[in-house]
């Protein structure tokens, strides 16, 4: 089941009434919010269970909140997917509240023509490549319904490092003070990794 025929059921997404189409990209606003504010939430949990692995005097205790982390790490994951899926859904429902509320201008032109003769399918995986902007509009429509070769993924790739090994292996590091709890949050969360990236992207 396609993503508009979930919010709306069978209707032509370009017959769904401009109201709808912004309360349902509210609700999404909502939703990705709420997640974004769990996965904060997470991180900062992931931070206290590091500190309190600093006075953890048995391997036991040690094991104990290593899993509680790996358990903790992987719940995270399952949000970031779920954070990337719900922002798939928010930037159709955005596009689609650009065209109809250039629907006016549209009618009548090719352009219009063009989309209204798209299967329902077709159009909802146009409007998920496009990044519309209700000020270029005008200017780069026509072009982005030609650039069918770009997609935007549905999830992440995550790598398969959160072994109950490395978690011990950092709280170890934690214990013997080569890492404050927050730097070790951040790396078994991939937080340090991913900050790296988006250093190195900004020096390019």
């Amino acid at each position: 089941m396609s993503v508009l025929s979930r919010f709306f059921g069978k209707k032509n997404p370009l017959d769904i009434p401009l109201p709808k189409l912004r309360e349902s990209q509210i609700k999404l606003e909502y939703q990705i919010e709420k997640v974004e504010k769990e996965i904060a939430s997470i991180d900062q949990e992931i931070a206290r269970l590091f500190e309190k692995a600093k006075k953890a005097r048995t391997k036991s205790e040690e094991l104990t909140i290593a899993t509680k982390i790996k358990t903790l790490n992987q719940r995270k994951k399952n949000l970031q997917k779920t954070h990337m899926a719900l922002n798939k859904q928010l930037m159709l429902i955005s596009n689609l509240v650009i065209i109809k509320e250039n629907e006016s201008i549209l009618r009548g032109t090719p352009t219009w023509d063009l989309l209204k003769r798209m299967s329902p399918e077709e159009l909802e995986s146009h409007l998920t490549e496009m990044q519309l902007d209700a000020q270029n509009f005008n200017e780069n429509l026509n072009r982005m319904l030609g650039m069918t070769d770009q997609t935007i993924g549905t999830g992440v790739e995550f790598e398969e490092d959160e072994e109950l090994a490395e978690i011990m292996r950092t709280i170890h590091a934690v214990k013997e003070g080569e890492l404050e709890p927050d730097a070790a949050a951040e790396k078994v969360t991939g937080e340090e990794r991913t900050k790296r990236k988006e250093d190195w992207l900004e020096e390019l």
